[in-house]
C-alpha cells in the first residue's frame, strides 16, 4: 500500500508526542507499523521500542508486519506487547519490592469468579451478585482509585459493601501469591509510581513508546504511559468515533484531552478511507455528526458506488426472511457469503437469523464466541498443570480433585479443609491426610495417585505434561462421557486438545506455557472450524476491526439500538457512545449496506431507531 503525504508526514515527525486522529478503513496500523521501522532505520533499536496494542492477536500481526518491512527476525520485538503482558514482564522482575515471592501467579477470570464467590457465600448472600460484583472490582482497579469508585457506587451499597469484598479478594490473591489480570496493571503502576530508581530503568530502556488503539485506553493505562515515557517520544493511533468499550473501563476522555495534556502535542488527521465507499462514509460522517464529544475530521473515500438501503419489517420472522432471500441473490451475483455480515446490539437478536438460515440452507458462523483457553476441557487441563507448579492456588486443585470422577465429593473435601492449620493451601492439606493415612483406602489410593501425577509432571515440558495427566488421569474417557451427557460436540473437544498440546509444545517451561497461557485469555477470537465459511452473524462489539462486502444492520429499533440504558440515563455520554458503536457498524461495510428495523418483535410493538431516522435524513441530502 502505498502512503499518503499526511500518513508520511505522520511517519517522518519526530520531535514531541503524537497523536495520530484515524477515521475508519484509513491504514492506522500501516502507519503505526512503518513509524516503527523508520525509527528502526533512524537509529533506534528494535528490543527498545515499546507498541502496545490491546489483544495479542494484534501483536502477533504487528510483529509478522515488522519482520517484513525491515527484515529482522521476530525475536527482535520482544516488547510488542499488550499493556498486560508488557506490564507482567516487568512486574515478574520486581515483584520482590511489593512482598511477593518469585514465582507470580496470573489468576484467570475463573479463578477470579471462584475466589469472589466464596467471599460472598461467606458474607450470606446471594451468589447471583459473584458476576455484579467481579464486574465492580475490575471498573474499580482500572480506574485508577478503587475507594473513589466503591464511593460512587451507591446503588449497590445496601445490599453489598463492595470495598469489603475488594479487601478480602486483595488479601486472598496476595496469600496464593497471585495478581489477578487488572492488578497486573495495577501492582505495576505501584511499583513504578514508589520506586524511583526502575521507573527509570525502564524510561530509559525505552526509547520510543507507541500505542495502538489509543482511544480504548482507560486512567490506569494512560497513568501507565506516562509513568514509561521520556523526552515526549511518544506516537499514539486512535479513532474516538469508534470508542465503545465504556462499559469495560475505556474513557474517551484520555484521547481527547491529549492535545491539553501534551501541550507542544502534534496532531495528524487520516481521513483518506480505503475500505468503504464514499456514499457509506459520508452517511457514517453525518452519523457521527449528531455527537459533540469528539474530535473533527471530514472522512472521504475515492470509490465510488456504494448501496446504501432501509427497510421496514412488520416482524424478526419477516426481517430474517428478506435478509436471507438478499443473501440468496448476492451470493448468485458472485458474492460468497463469507463476505456477508449480519451485525446486531445485542446477542438475542441472532436466533431469528440462525433459524432462517438453516431452513434456507444458508452457512453461517456465529461470531465472538467463548475464548480457547476459556473452554472446559481447555481449562480442566490447564488446572492439572497449574496445580503441579503452584502448590497455593485452591481453585485449580478445588477444580481437578474429582475430574474425571475419583469418589472425592464434597464430604471428602470438607473433611480434608478441617485438617487444614492457618496458611495451608488446599493440595498442602491433601498432603498432610495423605501422610497420616487418615482416609479410606479407596480415596487414599485416588488421591496418591493425583499427587504423584502433579509431582511427576512438574518438571516436564508442557507438551509432555499434557500427555502424562491424559494418560495417567483417563481425562478423555471422562470427556468422552462428559460429551455424551451434556450432547456436546465430542470430537470438537477433542481437537482442541490436540491444538492445546500443539501451543504447549512451543514453550520449554510449564511456568511460561501458562503465563503466556493467562496472558491471551482476554482475546475474543471466533471458532477456528469452518472460520472460512457462510455469513457471519456477530454483535457489533466483536465485528470491530473487521470489514465485509455486505452488511447488514437489523434490529434498529429504540431500546435495542440505541440500547434501553443509554436512553433513560440523564447525561448523554451512554448516547453518544451508542452512536460511535452505529458508526463502527456502519463502517464495517465495503459497498452494500443494508439497514432494518421491525414493528413488532417478541410480539412487542417497536419504534424505528433514532440513529436510523437520522441515517434516513442524510441520504435526502446526499
Amino acid at each position: 500500500m502505498k502512503l499518503s503525504p499526511v500518513q508520511e508526514a505522520a511517519i517522518a515527525f519526530n520531535g514531541s508526542p503524537t497523536l495520530v486522529v484515524s477515521g475508519a478503513g484509513s491504514g492506522k496500523t500501516t502507519v503505526l507499523t512503518n513509524k516503527v521501522a523508520s525509527l528502526i532505520e533512524n537509529g533506534c533499536d528494535s528490543d527498545k521500542i515499546l507498541a502496545i496494542t490491546f489483544t495479542n492477536k494484534a501483536a502477533d500481526e504487528m510483529k509478522s508486519r515488522l519482520v517484513e518491512l525491515t527484515g529482522l527476525p521476530i525475536e527482535r520485538f520482544p516488547w510488542v506487547r499488550t499493556y498486560h503482558s508488557a506490564c507482567f514482564r516487568i512486574l515478574k522482575v520486581h515483584c520482590t519490592l511489593l512482598g511477593y515471592k518469585k514465582n507470580l501467579q496470573i489468576y484467570d477470570a475463573n479463578h477470579q469468579k471462584e475466589l469472589i464467590k466464596k467471599i460472598i457465600v461467606e458474607l450470606n448472600l446471594d451468589k447471583k451478585h459473584v458476576p455484579a460484583v467481579v464486574a465492580h472490582i475490575s471498573k474499580a482497579k482500572n480506574s485508577g482509585n478503587p475507594q473513589t469508585y466503591f464511593d460512587r457506587q451507591t446503588h449497590v451499597a445496601h445490599i453489598i459493601r463492595l470495598a469489603d469484598v475488594f479487601d478480602k479478594y486483595e488479601a486472598m490473591l496476595y496469600d496464593a501469591n497471585a495478581v489477578d489480570f487488572d492488578n497486573i496493571l495495577v501492582k505495576t503502576s505501584d511499583l513504578l509510581t514508589d520506586y524511583k530508581d526502575i521507573r527509570e530503568r525502564y524510561q530509559n530502556l525505552f526509547q520510543y513508546i507507541l500505542c495502538d488503539e489509543f482511544q480504548d485506553t482507560n486512567p490506569l493505562q494512560a497513568l501507565l504511559t506516562d509513568l514509561l515515557v521520556k523526552n515526549g517520544n511518544l506516537f499514539c493511533v486512535g479513532d474516538d468515533w469508534q470508542s465503545i468499550y465504556r462499559f469495560r473501563g475505556s474513557d474517551i476522555d484520555q484521547f481527547l484531552s491529549f492535545p491539553k495534556k501534551y501541550r507542544n502535542a502534534k496532531i495528524f488527521r487520516l481521513e483518506q478511507n480505503y475500505r468503504s465507499a464514499d456514499e457509506i462514509v459520508q452517511i457514517a460522517n453525518n452519523l457521527i455528526g449528531h455527537n459533540t464529544h469528539k474530535m473533527e475530521k471530514k472522512c472521504f473515500s475515492e470509490k465510488r458506488g456504494g448501496i446504501i438501503e432501509l427497510h421496514s419489517f412488520g416482524s424478526e420472522e419477516q426481517e430474517a426472511r428478506w435478509v436471507a432471500r438478499k443473501v440468496g441473490t448476492l451470493s448468485e451475483m458472485g458474492i460468497p457469503p463469507e463476505d456477508m455480515a449480519v451485525l446486531y446490539r445485542t446477542k438475542f437478536c441472532s436466533l431469528s437469523f440462525e433459524q432462517v438460515f438453516r431452513k434456507s440452507g444458508i452457512p453461517y458462523q456465529m461470531m465472538g464466541s467463548r475464548g480457547f483457553f476459556e473452554r472446559k476441557e481447555i481449562l480442566d487441563i490447564n488446572s492439572y498443570l497449574k496445580s503441579a507448579v503452584f502448590i497455593r492456588d485452591n481453585v485449580s486443585f478445588d477444580r481437578i480433585i474429582n475430574i474425571p470422577k475419583r469418589g472425592i465429593g464434597d464430604k471428602t473435601i470438607r473433611k480434608i479443609g478441617d485438617a487444614r492449620t492457618e496458611g495451608m493451601s488446599l493440595q498442602e492439606v491433601a498432603r498432610k491426610v495423605l501422610a497420616e493415612r487418615v482416609m479410606p483406602k479407596k480415596i487414599h489410593n485416588a488421591l496418591t495417585q493425583l499427587i504423584h501425577t502433579l509431582d511427576e509432571i512438574r518438571s516436564m515440558k508442557p507438551d509432555e505434561a499434557i500427555r502424562e495427566v491424559l494418560l495417567k488421569s483417563g481425562y478423555m474417557d471422562y470427556l468422552k462421557k462428559y460429551s455424551k451427557s451434556t450432547s456436546t460436540n465430542h470430537d470438537s473437544r477433542e481437537e482442541n486438545i490436540r491444538e492445546l498440546i500443539w501451543l504447549a509444545s512451543k514453550k520449554e517451561t510449564l511456568t511460561e506455557y501458562l503465563e503466556e497461557a493467562d496472558l491471551v485469555r482476554e482475546d475474543r477470537d471466533e471458532d477456528e472450524e469452518d472460520k472460512d465459511r457462510g455469513v457471519k452473524l456477530s454483535t457489533i462489539h466483536a465485528s470491530k476491526g473487521l470489514e465485509y462486502r455486505v452488511v447488514f444492520i437489523v434490529a434498529c429499533e429504540e431500546s435495542i439500538f440505541p440500547h434501553w440504558r443509554s436512553t433513560i440515563s440523564k447525561s448523554d455520554v451512554e448516547l453518544q457512545e451508542e452512536r460511535r458503536l452505529m458508526y463502527v457498524a456502519v463502517t464495517r461495510a465495503e459497498k452494500y449496506l443494508f439497514m432494518s428495523y421491525a414493528k413488532f418483535r417478541r410480539n412487542e410493538s417497536s419504534r424505528k431507531s433514532r440513529f436510523l431516522k437520522e441515517i434516513e435524513a442524510s441520504l435526502e441530502t446526499y
